[in-house]
């Protein structure tokens, strides 16, 4: 692998990405709802001008200031929408529209359109917070997931890139091995950090124990799907001294919010990506709390602030959480969620 003599653009644009989003988050509130409100009512805008679907669905008079008087968008809302439509036209510097197809609860979205601009700031979100956890991103990183594409072989090695800001991977589709096979294969991998999720995760762990077979230590272990409960934090650290590291996400809008780096209780929003709002059962908002012992729980509603190809403005994506205007265990001015429920 040569040094780079001219740097790619791709890698330029990673670099002021992450750094643009680590420096939102720490810009307190008046400064992040500032830049919310303008990619919102550009959104916005674009969506009355350029969807016709949209321009129903908001009606003739949408006032920014009011916006918790917008309908709520469920997901039977939006399948019928994208069942009905397809994806939505969207501003020429979002580059090309792919679809993608989910499994999900019934009347969930089983399809959604998404652009390039889009998915660079997701994908750029989670660049981000390897800098906020302080990961190596050059560290030998391993995938276990469903969501692998079919191989020969115990795994797919990705080789190290300097454009993408990534060091050697190994993808391995979970289904294609029995829980012993996923214990052996972590036995014979020098693997600093591991993608997986809370389920799969608990059975690697279970079966290892059940056999009296020694797992080898490994740094991080970052989630995705279900929240981490405490009793599978706990085996974690027992079994291969890792600490847990949840991502909360949402296939149709990526990263919704990133557990603290000190504290396995609370979820900084991603506010770059999304914002979010908690609602109680008649729709009504909950203000965020200052009490962290008290903050009242309520339905989440995400709207995804770059997201035109299949646009989500309050979307009731059935998980419920509590909302805090400052996060109890870092002190960061930043809305943070907690009792966070997935699936709800």
């Amino acid at each position: 692998m040569t040094w780079p003599m001219i740097i790619p653009a791709t890698t330029v644009q990673r670099v002021a990405d992450v750094q643009a989003q680590l420096a939102l988050e720490r810009s307190g509130h008046d400064v992040i709802a500032a830049w919310q409100t303008q990619r919102l009512t550009e959104l916005v805008l674009w969506l009355l001008d350029n969807v016709p679907w949209w321009q129903a669905w908001l009606g003739p008079r949408v006032n920014l200031d009011r916006w918790d008087s917008l309908p709520i968008l469920t997901r039977l809302d939006l399948r019928k929408m994208v069942a009905t439509y397809g994806a939505a036209r969207v501003p020429d510097h979002h580059g090309a529209v792919s679809a993608y197809c989910m499994a999900g609860p019934p009347g969930g979205a089983a399809r959604f359109f998404t652009s390039a601009f889009n998915q660079r700031m997701i994908d750029h979100a989670f660049y981000a917070d390897h800098q906020r956890h302080e990961r190596n991103p050059y560290a030998t990183q391993g995938c276990l997931s469903d969501d692998i594409p079919l191989h020969e072989g115990s795994h797919i090695a990705v080789p190290p890139s300097l454009d993408n800001g990534v060091g050697p991977q190994l993808l391995r589709q979970l289904n294609l091995f029995t829980r012993l096979q996923h214990v052996q294969w972590l036995q014979g991998t020098q693997l600093t950090y591991l993608t997986t999720t809370p389920q799969c995760m608990g059975e690697v762990l279970d079966e290892a124990r059940t056999r009296h077979l020694h797992l080898p230590e490994i740094r991080q272990i970052l989630t995705y799907g279900t929240q981490v409960s405490t009793p599978l934090r706990d085996k974690a650290r027992q079994q291969l001294g890792a600490s847990m590291r949840h991502r909360y996400t949402c296939l149709e809008c990526g990263p919704l919010a990133f557990q603290c780096p000190r504290s396995d209780d609370y979820f900084h929003v991603a506010v770059g990506n999304v914002m979010l709002e908690v609602v109680d059962d008649e729709g009504r908002v909950r203000p965020p709390s200052l009490d962290a012992d008290t903050a009242p729980t309520g339905r989440v509603l995400v709207t995804a602030l770059h997201q035109y190809a299949t646009p989500m403005l309050r979307h009731d994506i059935g998980d419920t959480a509590a909302l805090h205007s400052q996060c109890p265990g870092c002190d960061l001015q930043i809305l943070t969620l907690s009792q966070l429920r997935q699936g709800a």
